[in-house]
């Protein structure tokens, strides 16, 4: 099942081994939404590259968050069609590749 890895929802030591931790968080919310060129780029450069990308997916999911969690756009926990159109099917297969449980 995707996104269904274990994670204490009471530690939230892996935030801090996150690629992201020390970016703008608008990064991931409306400058996201508003650029598709920046969006593809925190996409490949941050969260596909990023150590703990199943973990901060099902953080995202499990808490119903909006934003970018795991390399997908979260409105309440669900990804949203419209703010990751711009992802290509490779881009889509190597996401779901890193978030999965297998």
């Amino acid at each position: 099942m995707v996104g269904m890895c274990q994670v204490n929802m009471l530690d939230e030591e892996w935030m801090m081994k996150a690629k992201c931790r020390a970016i703008e968080r608008e990064m991931f919310f409306d400058k996201y939404e508003e650029d598709p060129i920046l969006a593809k780029t925190v996409d490949e450069t941050i969260c596909l590259q990023c150590p703990v990308i199943r973990e901060c997916f099902t953080w995202g999911t499990t808490n119903s968050e909006w934003g970018v969690w795991g390399g997908v756009y979260l409105v309440d926990g669900e990804p949203s069609p419209s703010k990751n159109a711009h992802k290509t099917k490779d881009v889509w297969s190597m996401i779901l590749e890193a978030v999965s449980d297998g």
